[in-house]
């Protein structure tokens, strides 16, 4: 089961931090706008560690 939330974790953080970084470089610095797309890939790389954990715990755990 964590080894699922775990990828479903990485794939989201995974989108969330390639998606917002690219609309970071596209609006203008000092934005709104920019601010929320750089807090989103922090948020984003936050998820996909996470998810990278939950994937590694469940890998030696089944060892």
């Amino acid at each position: 089961m964590l080894l699922l939330v775990g990828r479903f974790a990485l794939l989201a953080g995974a989108f969330l931090a390639l998606a917002s970084a690219l609309l970071a470089v596209l609006n203008p610095p000092g934005s709104a706008e920019f601010v929320i797309s750089v807090v989103t890939v922090v948020i984003g790389l936050v998820v996909l560690s996470l998810g990278l954990i939950a994937v590694l715990l469940e890998r030696k755990s089944q060892e």
